[in-house]
């Protein structure tokens, strides 16, 4: 595992990135920490890392679980507590885009509403599922839900967009009809 960036490693690295001087990168990160720790009772907002925010905790009742008090029931007092909630941007950034939920299917070619209402309901929702499928399995839940649709073409379609290959994606689907060759 790499070691942490000291504060001197990581001044010198804003400071080449910025062309700015080490001083002048420490001056700039300073006065944001300054006015991070006046306006965080207001939630304050670093953009595209998070928001820092102080928060009241409500008193709230526990029980001790060791020490000359296990067992007893005990209240911990109402305190105020500082968070840090990170922004979409930086866990998408840090953690990748493998924890997607769900995708829109409904940018595959032939697949409108109630086809993407069906395949979330027969457990496809994002584009890799859609592209693990096949032709033969999205047939036949089609035919049990009296959908006339051919679904030759969407499990590629859905391999380029689970790819981000949108563009790629696009070009192919204006040779489309109804999501068909043709």
């Amino acid at each position: 595992m790499a070691q942490r960036m000291s504060k001197s490693e990581t001044m010198a690295h804003l400071a080449k990135k910025t062309e700015l001087k080490k001083k002048e990168v420490a001056s700039v990160i300073n006065e944001l920490v300054k006015l991070s720790y006046k306006e965080a009772k207001n939630s304050f907002q670093i953009p595209g890392l998070g928001i820092v925010m102080l928060r009241e905790r409500p008193s709230r009742k526990m029980v001790m679980r060791f020490g000359p008090k296990a067992g007893q029931e005990i209240t911990v007092p109402a305190k105020k507590v500082l968070k840090f909630r990170f922004a979409k941007t930086a866990k998408d950034a840090i953690l990748g885009t493998t924890h997607v939920s769900k995708d829109d299917l409904g940018i595959i070619e032939g697949v409108g509403p109630k086809i993407a209402k069906m395949l979330n309901k027969g457990g496809i929702t994002t584009f890799r599922q859609l592209a693990e499928t096949s032709v033969g399995r999205l047939e036949q839940m089609l035919a049990d839900a009296k959908f006339p649709a051919n679904p030759a073409t969407w499990p590629e379609q859905a391999r380029l967009a689970a790819a981000g290959k949108m563009d790629e994606l696009k070009k192919w689907q204006d040779q489309l009809t109804g999501g068909r060759q043709g």
